[in-house]
């Protein structure tokens, strides 16, 4: 009972730190997205360098890029390209084997390009390097491997390959964007110092309102998930304090074994 009380402990108590801490930069968040007005795009030139700014407007984007996986031009793509295989183990003595399915990163891309919001008043430009930027789902497929021969990087001859999934997100041209950043040296929408506090760079797909209503619907869940798993840790431990206090957890030997002992 004790080594589970204290696995649970050890389990539980991590998993309510990371929750707990989602959930408080959840609600920082929206703080900051209900803190911070909007600037008319315009605007943006006039500010002084590391003023907060919100803009909402359409993007706009002179040189776009194309994306690895979907070949559309888009102003910021993330590709990756997955490889679900089963590779053949064996056991310490090496006489029994049993195949694992793991999962292989073949291809990681991230690429983005400077591009414009553009507003009823004008426009400003956005650099995106640094940003967290939220767009659209443009490839999520899997297939299936035809040719159970076909390998990877890092496989070994004895690798089965099952299939891969090819995922990309972009932010497409022409299309309304949120972003929420910080007035650069040149007059750009770009990311906030390293060390400064209480400053976010966004770029989302979604408005203010749709990313306040999903953050406030997740943070809910993240705090009572958390509270729950901050309870949890704390019932254990304390159940494995207890049993080692009243000394339950030295379990006695069967009697049987006692008389074959003394017989000796």
């Amino acid at each position: 009972m004790l080594p589970w009380l204290v696995l649970l402990c050890v389990v539980l108590a991590p998993s309510a730190a990371f929750l707990l801490w989602s959930w408080r930069m959840s609600r920082n968040d929206m703080a900051l997205m209900r803190a911070t007005k909007t600037t008319p795009a315009a605007d943006i030139a006039k500010l002084p360098p590391g003023s907060l700014v919100e803009v909402k407007g359409r993007l706009r984007c002179a040189a776009p890029i194309t994306g690895d996986l979907s070949k559309s031009p888009c102003a910021h793509f993330a590709a990756t390209v997955e490889r679900d295989y089963e590779r053949l183990e064996y056991d310490a003595s090496r006489k029994a084997s049993y195949r694992v399915r793991r999962t292989a990163c073949e291809h990681a891309n991230t690429m983005s390009a400077s591009f414009e919001i553009e507003d009823d008043s004008g426009r400003a430009t956005v650099l995106p390097e640094g940003a967290v930027i939220e767009g659209i789902e443009a490839v999520d497929r899997y297939e299936v491997e035809r040719d159970s021969a076909s390998k990877g990087a890092g496989a070994t001859d004895q690798d089965l390959t099952l299939g891969r999934r090819y995922t990309e997100t972009h932010l497409p041209l022409d299309v309304e964007v949120y972003v929420l950043g910080v007035v650069g040296k040149d007059r750009c929408i770009v990311a906030p110092e390293a060390d400064s506090k209480g400053q976010r760079f966004l770029i989302s797909v979604n408005s203010e309102e749709a990313r306040a209503a999903a953050l406030g619907g997740r943070g809910k869940w993240m705090l009572g998930l958390g509270l729950g798993s901050l309870l949890g840790a704390v019932l254990c431990f304390g159940a494995a304090g207890w049993l080692v206090w009243s000394g339950l957890h030295q379990v006695d030997p069967p009697p049987e074994v006692l008389q074959s002992e003394s017989a000796w």
